[in-house]
This record gives structure tokens, sequence and C-alpha cells, in this order.
């Protein structure tokens, strides 16, 4: 953590991975205002996101946008392609999930794993897909989603989870990192709706350097209890 926390650190005051309520177009383009003269970095542009086609080939080991050790047909990838994996997947990693959609340009996940009763759900989903294909992050490399907590409340199908997290990206031109942190809140639509799986229904903003000094505090109680311990 303490390296993750050495970047500097912009916040972005946006409810992470909504469908419509993503970092507007003209933001996206302020950010990259820096890097005019510098050479377009091409791993993430619009012309080169493309959905990924299968888990054979490239797909099956390339890292996955989320930021964690395994391929990206080994961890969202499979959540991206296979419903019943997406059914069991617990929260956090559809926290994940979502964020790598926009990486890969899953639309189809993106929606399809938002609540009815999320305020940016749409009944006309061809617009609704239009709308996230124009304001894909397109101008950001998405380089990790950190979650930090997960807590579950109630029971059953009417139980509720929420999930802490950082979500880091680099615009391509200035290269300059972002951070951005959120606490979404998920629940299920019933075993009928994508095989019971966890919905994105809302998520709450709040400042990066919170988790920063939540952090700082873990670390030194931990290290106490190592001391009292040794």
């Amino acid at each position: 953590f303490s390296v993750f926390f050495a970047f500097r650190i912009l916040f972005v005051p946006i409810q992470a991975f909504a469908p419509t309520q993503i970092l507007p177009y003209h933001r996206q383009t302020e950010l990259g205002a820096k890097g005019k003269q510098k050479k377009r970095a091409t791993r993430n542009s619009v012309k080169n996101r493309t959905r990924s086609s299968s888990g054979f080939g490239g797909a099956a080991i390339e890292p996955c946008p989320c930021g964690s050790s395994s391929g990206y047909m080994k961890c969202c990838g499979k959540l991206h392609k296979e419903s019943k994996v997406y059914g069991a997947a617990k929260a956090e990693q559809v926290v994940r999930a979502r964020y790598s959609a926009y990486a890969k340009r899953e639309i189809d996940f993106i929606i399809g794993s938002t609540h009815p009763l999320n305020k940016a759900f749409m009944t006309d989903i061809e617009h609704w897909r239009e709308t996230i294909e124009t304001n894909c992050y397109d101008n950001f490399e998405l380089t990790k989603c950190l979650i930090i907590d997960e807590e579950h409340e109630g029971d059953g199908e009417k139980q509720i989870a929420r999930v802490k997290f950082i979500a880091t990206m680099i615009q391509i031109d200035s290269r300059e990192q972002t951070s951005f942190m959120e606490t979404s809140t998920f629940e299920r639509a019933g075993k009928h709706i994508r095989e019971g799986a966890w919905l994105y229904k809302s998520g709450e903003v709040e400042p990066v350097e919170v988790v920063e000094k939540e952090i700082s505090a873990d670390l030194i109680e931990e290290a106490l209890k190592v001391e009292k311990e040794a």
C-alpha cells in the first residue's frame, strides 16, 4: 500500500463505473492537454480497445486490467464470458470485472451487471449502449482496481453487499495518474436475473486521501501487535 500511495493522487468526483455517470469526455480531454506535444500511446486507444473474442491465444495470457496477478481469461474475463461464473462471483469480483469491462469495452457486461433500480438504468438498451461506447474511458489506461473492504448486511436474496475500492487510471496523453475511491452497493434481483448475481445498484465517492489515513492507522496497529507478541 505504501508504494501505491506514493504516487500523486488526483481525486475525480464521479460515481465509478455507473453506466451513464462516467468521466465526462471534456474532462478526459482536459487531462490530455498537458501532453499534446507528446507521442500518443496506443495501448488503450479507442482503435485498439476492442472486445476480447475468446479465451484462447493472447486473450488467455494477457494481464487482467484489474491488476491481479492472473491472466485476463483466468480472472475478470471469466465473468465477462461465462454467466454461471458471474452468478457465483463475490461482490468484490464483480467490482473488478466492471472495471475491466471498461478497459476491454465489454459493454454487454456493464449493462448486464447493473441493477434495474440503479438510477442510471435505461430501458432503451441501444441508447444506453451508445452512451457507454461514447464515454468508455478511451483516453485512459486502466491499470488497477484495488479492493479495500467488502461487507454484507442481511441474508438470502435480500442481502446487501458494499465494496470499497480505489480505481486507478493513467491519462494517455499527459501520463497523469488519476485515482478515485468509491463504496459500491450491490444487491441481487432474484435467481432468474443473471444467475442470481450481484448487481451494481449505487455508489458513493469520497476522497482517496481518506483511505490513505485509514491504511496508515491499520499498519501502525498491526506493527504494535507484532511488537507486543515479540
